[in-house]
């Protein structure tokens, strides 16, 4: 027979559960539990004492752990949506794109290593949390692309292919390579002013590329001249 609850039980979890913040306690310690043991590694009864609520409130908000874990994915994954979806976002480079970053970066920047750590313990399990977390991101990127080919922000002869591919491991590289180059830059590269300047680096190499005008005209007829 089931353990009886102690007198008094329902009525300190009803007191618990009754706190506004629950439902946001539960998505902070469950992104920091499944990012720390993987979501396989943390039960129920774990988040809900670590969020000071009821296993009752988790199934209440979330339905389950399965559904808990689907709403710190779309929390995660918004924030990098908010780039391609906001319509105030400049179009182009330029002073006014890093500005608007730097206000971006602001928004997110106190809960942004635990996204970090979030996203690199998904991305590098094999399973299909990481696989449905990269499906998402990759859409982002696509989409991102679509937009750029339709403002005819891309020369014809790019690879549509590979493109998005590219977009994203630049964008995911400094996210799952964070402990080595902080290591070797001796700070996160998501410090705040190393973060501006690594956005001003990928975009220059997106737009522009790393080649003087002349050496990029020598290096098409190479590549045209190739068999």
């Amino acid at each position: 027979m089931p353990a009886k609850a102690k007198p008094g039980t329902k009525a300190m979890n009803k007191k618990r559960d009754a706190d506004p913040n629950g439902r946001q306690r539960l998505l902070a310690c469950s992104m920091n539990l499944f990012a720390e043991k993987g979501f396989d590694g943390v039960t129920v009864r774990d988040i809900a004492k670590a969020a000071n609520v009821s296993v009752g409130l988790l199934n209440h908000h979330f339905g389950s752990k399965e559904g808990l874990r689907q709403a710190v994915d779309n929390h995660v994954i918004e924030q990098f949506e908010e780039v391609i979806s906001d319509g105030n976002a400049p179009a182009a480079g330029g002073e006014a794109l890093y500005n608007w970053l730097e206000g971006w970066i602001g928004r997110h920047s106190e809960e942004w290593e635990n996204t970090v750590v979030y996203m690199r313990r998904a991305l590098l399990e094999d399973s299909d949390w990481g696989g449905q977390l990269f499906q998402r991101f990759f859409q982002i990127a696509r989409t991102s692309i679509d937009r750029m080919d339709a403002d005819g922000s891309i020369r014809p002869e790019v690879d549509r292919l590979w493109l998005p591919f590219l977009f994203v491991y630049l964008e995911l590289g400094t996210l799952l390579l964070a402990p080595h180059i902080q290591r070797v830059l001796g700070k996160s590269g998501f410090d705040r002013v190393l973060w501006r300047r690594r956005y001003k680096a990928y975009l220059d190499l997106i737009t522009r590329g790393i080649a003087p005008p002349e050496k990029l005209e020598e290096l098409l007829r190479q590549q045209v001249s190739r068999p």
